[in-house]
């Protein structure tokens, strides 16, 4: 009993002498990061006046918080993207000696972040299972070089001749990877860039819209918003920009953040900074890909006497998921001209099958320009879209697909 007494005093006297102590209080648990392992033990949900109180302080909340954990998991729907062929060309290398040439407030140089990027993209698409190319592999390529006068025709032909799975001739989509500069140095905000008109691009607009909302959201930079994402190359020089211009594919430019912001150049120099870019420009590639790309069989054309005759099947370029018996490419979308003429257009629904007809076309001329348009229910939009129509004298007619300058377009 006595051994006893002593061992339950001096319990008090520890709980005493702990109790009275000045250790410091332990935080309460952050909500935010509270909700995540439901199947840690001891998780509970939270109510909704916990996340009420989260949405109270979003003001103190920051935007641009770069130095958050980079987490980079497989996305579920990359397998959509297995087979694509993509071209990725890191912009300005030749010109390392140049002073001051494409080069941030200390010395950065474009080249080399741009460099970065594409390798670390080109890894995350190659394993979503895609065929990648780059323009070239270190400072210099034949083709990438800045020095040279058709560098920029010599980077576009890489993605024009080449050569798909199933043997067909053209890569899926040709992408330039950048970085911007401005005189203000506060400037830092995506900009995805496409050729001419929307009405010239509109398969290219489909991807950039995706990439470029994918980039401000996971850059975070202040300027996300201050203006649109997606840009005409024609706003910045009258003929656009050329690398765009001698694209025969779906091509868009991409100016990721602005190296002149004197923060951004310093993270632009860092390979885990290039690698949060590349994974934004992944997840946006992924969610287009999602999307399916609409196509069409090559069309048979018949003309009698100026009356022209035009029939292909639609092809939504989705999967065969639920729903697929319904139709999923958007009539209103559904046009097609000959020559710039509208014809009058009608669809069987069972069929996919697009008829088009119309009068007024010279029964003499043996050469004919047909175009086709139609989106599906994510609003992308068919590849390709126009094609050459040649008669012959005795009365054949041949049809391909053909990439030819836009009207009112100059080609340098």
């Amino acid at each position: 009993m006595h051994t006893n007494g002593h061992h339950t005093w001096f319990t008090l006297l520890a709980a005493t002498l702990l109790g009275a102590c000045s250790c410091p209080p332990q935080p309460s648990p952050d909500p935010a990061t509270n909700l995540r392992d439901v199947t840690a033990e001891g998780w509970q949900p939270a109510d909704l006046d916990t996340a009420m109180s989260l949405l109270a302080g979003r003001d103190s909340h920051a935007w641009e918080d770069h130095g958050r954990p980079l987490r980079v998991p497989r996305h579920p729907a990359e397998k959509y993207l297995a087979d694509w062929v993509i071209v990725l060309d890191p912009g300005h290398g030749g010109k390392a000696d140049v002073a001051g040439y494409k080069r941030g407030p200390t010395g950065v140089r474009e080249a080399e972040m741009n460099l970065r990027v594409a390798k670390l993209l080109r890894r995350l698409l190659e394993d979503a299972g895609a065929e990648v190319l780059l323009t070239r592999e270190g400072e210099t390529s034949a083709a990438a070089n800045d020095r040279l006068k058709d560098t920029h025709r010599r980077r576009a032909e890489i993605a024009n001749n080449a050569r798909r799975p199933n043997g067909g001739i053209g890569a899926d989509l040709f992408i330039s990877l950048h970085h911007n500069a401005a005189g203000k140095p506060t400037a830092n905000y995506p900009s995805i860039w496409f050729h001419g008109e929307a009405d010239w691009s509109e398969v290219a607009l489909d991807a950039a819209r995706a990439v470029g909302h994918r980039i401000g959201a996971e850059l975070r930079n202040s300027g996300t918003g201050i203006t649109s994402v997606l840009m005409s190359d024609q706003q910045m020089y009258r003929n656009g920009f050329a690398v765009l211009r001698h694209a025969r594919v779906p091509a868009i430019l991409l100016e990721s953040s602005f190296f002149t912001h004197p923060q951004e150049e310093q993270r632009l120099r860092d390979g885990l900074h290039n690698l949060r870019e590349a994974y934004a420009i992944y997840l946006g590639l992924v969610e287009y890909a999602y999307g399916g790309r609409p196509t069409q069989s090559t069309p048979t054309v018949e003309r009698t006497d100026g009356r022209m005759a035009i029939t292909t099947v639609l092809d939504d370029g989705l999967p065969g998921w639920w729903g697929s018996d319904r139709q999923r490419v958007l009539s209103s979308t559904m046009t097609v001209t000959c020559d710039g003429r509208r014809l009058a257009v009608t669809f069987d629904a069972a069929s996919k099958t697009l008829t088009a007809r119309g009068d007024g076309f010279s029964p003499t001329a043996d050469e004919h320009v047909v175009s086709i348009h139609h989106a599906n229910l994510y609003k992308h939009h068919n590849w390709p879209q126009r094609y050459r129509v040649k008669v012959a004298a005795d009365g054949r007619i041949d049809v391909r697909p053909w990439h030819p300058p836009h009207a009112g377009e100059i080609r340098r």
